[in-house]
């Protein structure tokens, strides 16, 4: 067990399926009935250029820009077109940006016989969701990712597992070039999920992996994965080129706010705090607060420059959380004593802060850590 973002479990939300003929239609909605929330375009709406009109509208909103950097694994959304390999190739093509900015991109034949990965298999997630979908439709998934036809792990799923925001993606050729050699250090000062990591990856990745709580020179080891929160941790300067940072997704940042407050204001803000505790932002899961503050284009304008949800929370709910600095104005004007600590507790699961609030001129902000179960 780990900690886990909440929406973990997507079934078909943001999966946009595109196929050609009337023959690929009836294989979109059967992939659609067991896949809740996808949505299915019409053979006749992708007609006489209209296909490349409407993928480019999606592969869009598929993208997932947000600042908070790349994770991996993906999730259930991505496009799948149901047509030759080829057409979904010409479609996509001129809309390619990155691997940690483009979406899953996944092709399957109208009879149903093969399911192709291909784009973004590991950190956009179309390997697993290639695989998701020829198990629905009892086809031959097919995946060319070098990891993955060896059966070793990658470091993307890795990330994926463990809610880890990858801190340089430039660096992952780096790493997976050196798993497939073998000799990767995974280095974490948390034994409990460097437990779990041993555990996930297994007996198949034995002889590749080997793990550590700090760095050390060691022999054969090709390349480090190391994993912290912190930014104080020094790398050490041999060490710096061959290694790639993952920042656990762990922190839940409480923000309470005056009205009308920037995007700027609350960003400041919490990265002053973040600053201040040697913590990396790209560690921040989501963003919690009171329900009266839905329209604050402020704090939904950070969430998403960071690629973070923002939870929201009752006043009657928060103030059922016992905070010994309750403040009078707060009460007042929200009917709770508490917004930034109590929402951060809520949300979090945890028992006590890790930062207790701290007020700049008009953001509040409380940071609690994420159990790891």
């Amino acid at each position: 067990m780990r900690a886990r973002g909440k929406n973990d479990d997507r079934e078909g939300k943001d999966l946009v399926i595109f196929p050609v003929t009337d023959a690929g239609y009836a294989l979109s909605r059967k992939i659609a009935r067991s896949l809740p929330g996808s949505r299915v375009y019409r053979p006749e709406e992708l007609k006489r250029g209209s296909l490349s009109r409407r993928v480019k509208e999606e592969f869009g909103r598929s993208r997932g820009e947000g600042g908070g950097g790349a994770g991996g694994g993906g999730g259930a959304g991505g496009l799948v077109f149901i047509c030759a390999a080829g057409i979904a190739v010409r479609a996509v093509a001129p809309l390619l940006r990155g691997k940690h900015l483009d979406p899953a991109v996944v092709v399957a034949d109208e009879m149903g016989g093969f399911v192709i990965s291909l784009l973004s298999g590991h950190l956009g997630g179309a390997n697993a969701l290639a695989r998701r979908l020829a198990r629905l439709l009892n086809a031959t998934p097919v995946i060319t990712t070098a990891t993955d036809i060896r059966g070793l792990a990658c470091v993307e799923e890795i990330a994926g597992e463990f809610s880890l925001a990858i801190e340089d993606v430039g660096k992952i050729k780096t790493i997976n070039s050196a798993i497939l050699k073998g000799g990767v250090e995974i280095i974490d000062k948390n034994p409990r999920r460097l437990k779990a990591v041993r555990v996930f990856l297994g007996p198949s990745n034995r002889g590749v992996f080997s793990f550590a709580k700090s760095f050390i020179e060691a022999p054969g080891i090709r390349a480090r994965v190391f994993i912290s929160s912190s930014t104080e941790q020094e790398i050490p300067v041999s060490m710096r080129r061959t290694t790639l940072v993952l920042r656990p997704r762990e922190f839940v940042v409480g923000v309470g706010s005056r009205r009308s407050v920037s995007t700027k204001e609350v960003e400041g803000a919490v990265k002053g705090v973040f600053k201040d505790a040697g913590l990396s932002i790209l560690s921040i899961r989501n963003i919690a607060t009171i329900d009266i503050k839905r329209d604050e284009a402020g704090i939904t304008g950070f969430a998403r420059r960071l690629g973070c949800a923002v939870e929201y929370y009752g006043s009657g709910e928060l103030k059922r959380v016992p905070r010994p600095r309750a403040s009078k104005t707060v009460l007042e004007k929200t009917g709770t004593g508490s917004v930034s600590e109590a929402a951060a507790l809520i949300s979090s699961g945890a028992r006590r802060l890790w930062r207790r609030k701290k007020k700049a001129e008009r953001v509040t902000v409380a940071v609690a850590r994420v159990p790891f179960t």
